[in-house]
């Protein structure tokens, strides 16, 4: 209903804008704007269009990789020769922060924030 009206009033403000560039005070700028009026009188019927027919259809679900949890023995054993092997990545974002290289800018910033919280413990 919401987008009935939306379209309605959409087409009558573009029939609006070519009135005014039909008179004397109109111009080129005014018979632009009634085409930009319809156009999005256009884009609500492609978007109710695209929701009723997501909503009858559905949407194609989006593909995810497996986790390898999940895998049977014969798919996690496969390797993946295109982008070499899974662990080499997973490896990189498993590190915990004493297996990182030690960064004395971030370490002062823990401790001040470290200390920050602590004043704002005691403060409570």
């Amino acid at each position: 209903m919401l987008a009935l009206v939306l379209i309605a009033a959409l087409i009558l403000l573009g029939r609006w804008q070519w009135d005014v560039s039909e008179s004397q005070r109109g111009g080129l700028q005014n018979l632009l704007y009634a085409f930009q009026w319809w156009a999005m009188a256009g884009m609500v019927v492609y978007g109710w269009w695209r929701l009723l027919r997501d909503d009858a259809y559905g949407r194609p679900a989006a593909r995810v990789a497996p986790s390898r949890a999940s895998l049977s023995s014969a798919e996690a054993d496969w390797e993946f020769p295109e982008f070499g092997q899974p662990d080499a990545f997973a490896s990189l974002t498993a590190q915990t922060a004493d297996d990182r290289d030690p960064d004395p800018e971030l370490a002062d910033y823990n401790d001040y924030l470290t200390r920050l919280n602590a004043r704002s413990e005691r403060a409570r």
